[in-house]
């Protein structure tokens, strides 16, 4: 990763974040980009090496041309950022715009960022999606998520082929803790968390550096593309 320009499209906190400080550690200038300019600060103060910080909003399509023609070319474009936490229910149940509002956050933002940011990146860089445990796992209530992640995952295949040499791979994470969870009750998260992971065969929630670490395997290991990174803790099949 030494002399490598990274961008991380939500690196202000959580998956993010980790990546972007496993690259930074590595050698890797980063380039943050998320909704919160504050966060921003706060992220990259907690970097090492060279860090650049820009305020960005992925569902906005000219926000993402103007971000990919300032930036110049770069190596590897992680996206993490456009989780929607009320993202749950039923099909006859959930409105329709709420359904809406995952698919603009979670896949049209991603599609459009690849959309301005692939002319840029070096024929050795990457692009690396970020999907999740309902892309391939039936939960009764997950139908938008589900349907979410498998395009996400699809779309990296496809990618892998229309984007070469470039690789394109997705990292499809289980259960972790980040953020995203922070607006439950403590004692609430703590005993989902808990009872979340008695289920899972690993016996323990993923900490944002699990995942980041899959990541960092994929920007760096120049034989594969294509794929989808399954790091779950056997969350899949129980």
């Amino acid at each position: 990763m030494q002399g490598q320009r990274m961008v991380v499209i939500g690196g202000s906190s959580g998956i993010g974040l980790a990546a972007a400080k496993q690259a930074a550690e590595l050698g890797a200038e980063v380039i943050m980009a998320s909704r919160s300019e504050e966060r921003l600060k706060h992220a990259a103060a907690s970097l090492e090496g060279k860090v650049w910080t820009r305020a960005l909003d992925m569902r906005s399509e000219d926000d993402l041309r103007s971000f990919f023609a300032e930036i110049g070319n770069f190596d590897h474009l992680v996206i993490t950022a456009g989780e929607v936490k009320h993202g749950l229910g039923k099909v006859l149940d959930i409105d329709a715009a709420s359904a809406r509002e995952q698919f603009e956050s979670r896949f049209w933002g991603p599609y459009l960022a690849i959309r301005y940011g692939a002319p840029a990146i070096r024929e050795t860089g990457s692009i690396t999606l970020t999907s999740g445990v309902f892309g391939d796992k039936a939960v009764p209530g997950a139908a938008v998520p589900s349907a979410v992640h498998g395009a996400l995952e699809n779309l990296g295949r496809v990618l892998a082929t229309e984007l070469a040499p470039v690789r394109v791979n997705v990292v499809s994470p289980g259960y972790v803790d980040t953020p995203m969870h922070d607006g439950m009750p403590p004692e609430q998260k703590k005993a989902w968390f808990e009872q979340t992971a008695a289920t899972l065969p690993v016996r323990r929630i993923a900490s944002a550096d699990d995942i980041a670490g899959a990541i960092l395997f994929l920007m760096q290991n120049t034989y594969t593309t294509g794929i989808t990174l399954t790091v779950d803790g056997g969350a899949r099949f129980v």
